[in-house]
C-alpha cells in the first residue's frame, strides 16, 4: 500500500519581486496608482486556482488496519450473532450439491462475505451495518477502513479492457449496467475481456476493490449466466439488477455452477 497523496500545497501564485527602475524612469505618482489599481482589479475578478483535491486509493490504507477492523467484524457477528448462524448457514448451503461441497474454502469464505454483507434482517440491515452502532471503539485509520467496507456490495463485474501501465480493469456492473473501474492484484493477471467476476467489492474514489474471493466465469460461459440470470429474476418476480441485494446468496450459486475458477484473495 502506498501512503496518502499529498495536497499541493503550491496552487497559488506567488507574487513576483521586480527590481525597482531606475529613477530616470520611475512612473509617476498618478500614473503608478492607477497602475497598481488597475493591476488589483484585475487579480481580484480571476477566479482561484482550484485546489488539488487528495483522493485516498484503497491502497493507502494501513494494511495492519484492514485486517484489525476485519478481525473485530468477524468477533463482533460471531459474539452477537452466533446463535442465528446454523439457520442462515443452512440457507446459503442450500445451493449446494453434496454435504462436501459446504466444505470447500472457498465455499466457507463465500458463506463468511455473504453472512456479514450479504445477509439482510427484517428490516433490511446487514451485519457490517450494525457493526459501528454496537462495536467495538475504533482509531482513525480503522474508520477510514470501516467507511470504505460499508460500502461493500455484491458486483457481477464484465471486463471490457485492460491498462497494462497502471493494472485497472475497465468495465461495468451487468446487473445495473454501471461503468466500473476495478483494482485488483489477484484479478488483473487472470481475467480476459468479456470474462466475468462476481465479488463482493467496495469503491475508494473513483476505484473498485475486491473484498475477498471472487468467482470468475469465462466469456465462453456468459452465455449461459445470462440464462440463468433473467430466470432466476422471473421465478423471484423482479428485476435482475435487483438480485445482488435481494437474493445475493441464490445469485452467488448460480454464477458458481457456471464458473471456471475461484480467485482468492492472498492473506
Amino acid at each position: 500500500m502506498r501512503p496518502l497523496s499529498a495536497i499541493d500545497m503550491n496552487d497559488t501564485a506567488k507574487p513576483t519581486s521586480k527590481r525597482p527602475p531606475r529613477a530616470g524612469r520611475r512612473l509617476k505618482r498618478g500614473h503608478k496608482a492607477k497602475a497598481e489599481a488597475e493591476a488589483e482589479a484585475k487579480a481580484a475578478s480571476q477566479p482561484p486556482a482550484p485546489r488539488k483535491r487528495a483522493v485516498k486509493a484503497t491502497r493507502q490504507l494501513k494494511p495492519e488496519a484492514f485486517a484489525q477492523v476485519d478481525r473485530m467484524i468477524a468477533s463482533f457477528a460471531q459474539r452477537r450473532f452466533g446463535a442465528m448462524m446454523p439457520t442462515i448457514a443452512q440457507g446459503f448451503f442450500g445451493g449446494a450439491r453434496t454435504q462436501e461441497e459446504t466444505k470447500l474454502p472457498e465455499i466457507q469464505q463465500a458463506f463468511a462475505l455473504f453472512f456479514v454483507y450479504g445477509y439482510r434482517d427484517t428490516a433490511g440491515r446487514r451485519i457490517i451495518d450494525m457493526f459501528r452502532e454496537y462495536g467495538l471503539k475504533l482509531d482513525r485509520e480503522q474508520k477510514r477502513v470501516l467507511q470504505a467496507v460499508e460500502r461493500t456490495r455484491l458486483v457481477l463485474f464484465v471486463l471490457e479492457s485492460k491498462n497494462e501501465s497502471n493494472k485497472q480493469l475497465a468495465g461495468r456492473d451487468v446487473l445495473s449496467g454501471q461503468p466500473m473501474t476495478a483494482l485488483d492484484n489477484n484479478l488483473f493477471p487472470k481475467l480476459r475481456r468479456g470474462d466475468v467476476v462476481l465479488a463482493y467489492m467496495f469503491p475508494v474514489g473513483d476505484l473498485w476493490r475486491c473484498l475477498g474471493m471472487a468467482v470468475q466465469v469465462p466469456k465462453t460461459n456468459t452465455k449461459i449466466l445470462d440464462q440463468g440470470l433473467a430466470k432466476l429474476a422471473n421465478d423471484q418476480g423482479f428485476a435482475a439488477a435487483q438480485l445482488p441485494m435481494r437474493r445475493p446468496a441464490q445469485l452467488f450459486w448460480l454464477t458458481y455452477r457456471a464458473a471456471e475458477a475461484v480467485i482468492r484473495a492472498h492473506a
